[in-house]
């Protein structure tokens, strides 16, 4: 037979777990909030716990009681945080639309682009580094098949790899950062280039 109390403890017992967890979750995610900047503005290896910790509020055990370690932060900041605001603003891209795909493309770069280069000079020397690149590198392979499915899907299919690869390529943030920051193009001029690239890809012959 219950007990008394047992019918009111139980609704309490659990409210105090869920907000245990919304308190721990909150602060996970002020951790990663609080790490995003220091990595986007610093390399690798000058971010340190304590400034994660520092700009979170908590305790550096805190951030390594929630991530374990800084490459822990990192990858963690790369899967729920920049990967999917990269994958909202890239899913705006009408399919086929090559002006729509390549605006779409200069427009994610044009935030993220720099960060990402700092990024892939960084690959060799941290594994944690290396395996956002290759997270990255894999998305964007996925976002041109999409972006590209109705010029795709016309190929036969042992062309379909190669075109895309190639698309890939063109599109890709180095290819952007060749055009906007070591050749010094403006935006407009740098779309156009790479509408031209895109096009030479497509009117090809394989």
């Amino acid at each position: 037979m219950s007990s008394p109390n047992e019918n009111t403890d139980h609704p309490r017992r659990s409210y105090r777990l869920g907000a245990r967890a919304q308190a721990l979750q909150q602060t996970r995610l002020a951790i990663l909030e609080a790490a995003e900047p220091l990595f986007n503005d610093r390399w690798y290896d000058e971010v340190s716990l304590s400034d994660i910790a520092r700009g979170a509020g908590v305790s550096q055990q805190t951030v390594i009681n929630h991530f374990g370690s800084k490459e822990g932060v990192y990858l963690r900041g790369i899967v729920d945080l920049v990967g999917p605001r990269i994958t909202k603003f890239r899913s705006r891209v009408r399919p086929g639309d090559l002006t729509s795909i390549i605006n779409t493309a200069v427009g994610d770069y044009e935030q993220t682009g720099l960060g990402a280069m700092r990024m892939r000079a960084q690959a060799e020397r941290f594994d944690g580094v290396a395996d956002a690149v290759r997270y990255g590198r894999q998305a964007h392979r996925t976002w041109v098949e999409t972006a590209f499915g109705p010029q795709l899907e016309a190929r036969d299919a042992g062309q379909r790899t190669v075109i895309a690869d190639l698309l890939a390529t063109v599109l890709d943030v180095a290819t952007w950062h060749q055009l906007r920051h070591l050749d010094g193009r403006g935006v407009a001029r740098t779309k156009a280039d790479l509408r031209r690239l895109v096009d030479g890809v497509l009117d090809c012959s394989i």
